[in-house]
């Protein structure tokens, strides 16, 4: 690979890097969330200093050339990312709906409503 073209990624590579420490510092994102975006950036630095590793794991996995492997490992990698973000979605609507029940709870009693049966028998213990 070209020295210029090295140094131009290597920078890259360094200003995405501290980027994503701001926005992790500045509390912007969870540590959750940009984990795999620092892990793939110092991958991808390693690999681009070592440029032999790549062809070690194109011979280690019967792959043709480079280029396909790494299309390859970033299809597992955006897979990886996609299950946890539907994860997380599933989680957050699950929340929602139960803040939202409770809520509706809230609003209820605060309108004069019907005690539930939990706080009918409370006074009685």
């Amino acid at each position: 690979m070209n020295l210029r073209l090295n140094i131009f990624l290597f920078v890259v590579y360094t200003l995405v890097f501290l980027f994503l420490l701001l926005k992790l510092r500045a509390r912007r994102a969870e540590i959750k969330y940009i984990l795999p975006w620092l892990v793939l950036d110092v991958v991808l630095a390693v690999i681009t200093a070592f440029p032999g590793i790549l062809d070690f794991f194109c011979a280690l996995f019967g792959i043709e050339t480079p280029s396909n492997m790494l299309f390859f490992f970033a299809l597992i990698l955006l897979s990886a990312v996609v299950f946890s973000l539907t994860l997380a979605l599933s989680r957050q609507n699950a929340q929602i709906r139960d803040l939202t029940q409770r809520l509706a709870l809230w609003e209820d009693r605060a309108r004069g409503g019907a005690p539930t049966e939990n706080e009918g028998n409370a006074g009685e213990e």
